[in-house]
């Protein structure tokens, strides 16, 4: 099944599409891993560099514009001495996970 998306850039105001693209900015060079997943992909970002405010800000404009899209956000904690990790989880239905890699910027295998 071969299915198309498409963002409603007219869900945020150019405020709102500055302010997503700001965090987007901030937010991708803090990733240090993707997983792919069967629905879609899990970005490990680094902590500590960017509020969880501001992960979640960015999930909402996000669906604002994308509502086909799932958004998750973990706290992973792997032992007492690592710094806790991240995991946003960007999922969907069907054939999305074409759609996620070119938006957001994920590599092939």
């Amino acid at each position: 099944m071969n299915s198309t998306f498409f963002c409603d850039l007219g869900a945020l105001t150019i405020q709102l599409r500055q302010r997503h693209g700001e965090l987007a900015r901030k937010l991708r060079p803090l990733v240090v891993e993707f997983e792919e997943l069967s629905n879609g992909y899990a970005a490990k970002v680094r902590s500590g560099q960017l509020a969880e405010s501001d992960i979640e800000e960015f999930m909402t404009l996000e669906r604002l514009c994308c509502p086909f899209i799932t958004l998750t956000l973990e706290i992973e904690n792997r032992d007492e001495n690592e710094v806790p990790t991240h995991v946003l989880k960007i999922t969907g239905r069907g054939e999305i996970k074409p759609f996620i890699r070119r938006e957001f910027g994920i590599p092939e295998n």
